[in-house]
């Protein structure tokens, strides 16, 4: 029987394993807090952010990220129409609407042109994905931001550690939201992180992800309408270990992005989504675009499937979800809808296994020819 090769999984050393144990007996009563503080500095040393906040999830980060700058009905949020569902969800949380836009067909991240083209007087805020971990052309999206006076907030789920022009994502917007979540880079099991330079939001958000308490009357006093989205201290102690590796956890994606360039670069049914200039991405999810509209992708899923590989569809568009609109056609998230293909990156894979994986992929091209 053929080795499972898996779509995503953890690298986990005895270092995590301790940090765990190490958590779970002495990670109570006065120390309740101190993994989840400790998570919370340490990604403000990674990215040179001011102020960090460990929330339950990326998308309680996100949500939290949109109630601090005050979303709320009748504003528009712009941003992708290809991405997990959760990226844009937490913008319906506030009672805003979502506008979807079309993105770069050799990056997969929203298109700054697109951008541009659907600002209303209504538009509050861009909300930029860094698509799998691929830093977007962020630097260009805050300058469109700040001449129309939007508020920029950066998904970077799985990009923790990615940067553009030298400089790590997360940080270019007013708050940037990171995931936690096992299928990521550096994983807890669960949870997310919220990083801004400003301390009125992260004080804004902080009090909202904490039930809306102030303690301003009496303790347990809460003066807003609040959540429980605090991330806890047992998958801060993991996450915070596996950031001790963040280096050679990335190292470790990109080496298996390289190996599968080296093995298919020569397919021309093919391409790669790549990293644009001047960023430098994670790789967390490596991803293909069919180009041959011959082939059907249900089949190659089904194809690779019988010898063990758990490949992916890329998202389907979030526009076409019964929650949301559509108000742009978007034929590039529909291509990528159609004929997107997520490639297995976990980290117990090494390149015998990629290759057998790119061998398969070749010879399913060469027998629909």
């Amino acid at each position: 029987m053929n080795k499972k090769i898996n779509y995503a999984g953890p690298w986990i050393t005895n270092a995590e394993v301790e940090a765990v144990i190490e958590a779970v007996k002495n990670g109570f009563y006065e120390n309740y807090k101190k993994d989840t503080q400790s998570l919370e500095d340490k990604v403000k040393s990674l990215t040179g952010a001011k102020y960090a906040l460990a929330t339950s999830s990326c998308t309680s980060a996100l949500h939290l990220a949109c109630a601090a700058l005050r979303l709320g009905d009748n504003d528009e949020v712009i941003t992708t129409d290809s991405s997990c569902v959760a990226s844009a969800l937490p913008i319906l949380y506030t009672g805003a609407k979502a506008v979807f836009v079309d993105v770069d067909e050799t990056t997969w991240n929203i298109s700054p042109k697109q951008i541009e083209n659907a600002i209303t007087e209504k538009t509050k805020a861009i909300l930029v994905v860094h698509w799998n971990g691929n830093p977007a052309e962020i630097d260009t999206i805050c300058s469109i931001a700040k001449n129309n006076n939007l508020a920029v907030i950066e998904d970077c789920a799985p990009a923790l550690g990615a940067s553009f022009n030298g400089r790590k994502v997360g940080t270019f917007g007013d708050i940037g939201c990171f995931s936690f979540q096992g299928a990521k880079v550096a994983i807890g099991g669960q949870g997310g992180i919220l990083v801004t330079n400003s301390s009125d939001l992260y004080n804004r958000a902080k009090i909202l992800g904490s039930y809306g308490r102030t303690d301003s009357k009496m303790q347990y006093w809460s003066d807003y309408i609040g959540w429980n989205y605090g991330m806890p201290n047992l998958p801060a102690a993991l996450a915070r270990a596996q950031l001790e590796r963040l280096d050679e956890l990335i190292a470790k994606k990109r080496k298996i992005f390289e190996w599968y360039s080296e093995n298919l670069n020569s397919l021309s049914e093919v391409s790669l989504i790549k990293e644009c200039e001047g960023a430098y991405s994670t790789y967390c999810y490596p991803a293909l675009d069919i180009k041959s509209k011959k082939i059907q992708r249900s089949n190659l899923i089904n194809f690779l499937a019988q010898f063990g590989i758990d490949s992916r569809p890329a998202q389907p568009r979030i526009s076409k979800m019964p929650m949301f609109s559509q108000r742009y056609e978007n034929e590039v998230c529909q291509n990528i809808e159609d004929y997107g293909l997520i490639l297995p990156s976990a980290f117990n894979l090494e390149e015998e296994d990629i290759n057998f994986v790119c061998q398969k992929i070749i010879q399913y091209f060469k027998d629909v020819k």
